[in-house]
């Protein structure tokens, strides 16, 4: 490991073959679709009949657009779209989900290469939406997991389709295995949309230590998280996923979960940026300072709803520390 950079090769650093091109025949593109959603409702469009998305009458293009990427493995029908989604929708945003199983639901190594031409193939929706009124200024893109590295190349593809880059993307545990060390051409990057934020919970197993946006928060150091009970620690799924329920809650409470600026992804993994002068903090969210760009340590607390508010700017409830201190263990002395 780098101390400047923290980055270990982690699971499925390289894939052999992952990166070679892919296509989606013209016969298959009727298992892309798009699903709008609705306070009450949702409609489905086939990538073939997508264009009348502009007609739904869920759809105001004079209102923000978010685009839903799914995982891999995952499903628009699952509770959590709904989760995340219906908070959007209560802000006043237009929904479209992604609805990419077909191809997210074949051996992960074809997955990733399939996102490809699904990234190319959503741009071309995208563009010619925004003939008929979809402004790029108010779209954005959420992704988890695949989903954080599919927004990518929909995002590359809709600025070589349109000229204009896409007003924001936030990547939830964008994934790792097969991306780690690929360039930034091939995998999320902060130049793909006018901001990136990026949310960090297990980077070396599925997601990713590399910092991909304007703004990338590592949450209690980004490696692992805590869990409710002490001997049963969250691992890696349940660390990949905690993001989700950490966004949604985000997402109903503004401005709680409240970062501190690291110079360096070693110093957010060791909860170390707390001596910083001056001790420069953002919020996780939408509410984010967009004009400060940097690595964030995020603190939380083990159980539900995680935020710990002003408390997270104080060394002393780094969830790892106070873990760290139960039964009298420190640094130097550990009971056992």
């Amino acid at each position: 490991m780098r101390a400047e950079t923290g980055y270990p090769r982690g699971l499925m650093s390289v894939c052999p073959g992952s990166t070679k091109a892919a296509k989606i025949p013209r016969s298959q593109l009727k298992y892309l679709n798009f699903v709008v959603q609705g306070e009450t409702s949702r409609q489905k469009y086939t990538y073939w009949t997508a264009k009348n998305i502009a007609k739904d009458p869920r759809i105001d293009f004079r209102r923000k657009t978010l685009v839903v990427a799914i995982g891999y493995l995952d499903s628009t029908n699952f509770p959590i779209s709904m989760i995340l989604t219906n908070e959007y929708i209560y802000r006043g945003y237009n929904v479209i989900l992604i609805d990419n199983q077909r191809f997210a639901t074949v051996h992960y190594f074809l997955a990733t290469r399939l996102m490809r031409p699904v990234g190319k193939h959503v741009a071309e929706i995208l563009a010619n939406l925004t003939q008929s009124g979809l402004n790029p200024a108010k779209l954005e893109l959420l992704g988890f997991s695949l989903g954080g590295q599919t927004v990518s190349y929909i995002a590359k593809h809709y600025y070589i389709l349109t000229g204009k880059k896409i007003s924001r993307i936030t990547a939830l545990e964008p994934a790792g295995p097969c991306f780690r060390f690929l360039n930034s051409t091939d995998r999320l990057d902060r130049s793909n949309a006018d901001f990136v934020q990026v949310v960090h919970t297990n980077i070396d197993g599925y997601g990713m230590a590399n910092p991909m946006g304007h703004i990338d928060f590592y949450v209690n150091g980004g490696e692992y998280q805590p869990a409710d009970l002490n001997f049963f620690p969250c691992t890696a799924t349940c660390s990949h996923f905690r993001v989700l329920t950490l966004w949604a809650v985000a997402m109903k409470n503004s401005r709680k979960f409240i970062a501190i600026k690291c110079d360096t992804i070693q110093e957010a993994r060791d909860s170390s940026c707390y001596d910083k002068v001056p001790l420069v903090t953002n919020v996780m969210g939408l509410e984010v300072d967009e004009s400060k760009h940097g690595v964030f340590y995020l603190s939380t607390s083990k159980s539900y709803p995680f935020y710990l508010g002003m408390d997270g700017v104080k060394a002393e409830f780094a969830a790892w520390r106070r873990i760290s201190d139960v039964n009298g263990g420190n640094e130097t002395e550990i009971c056992t």
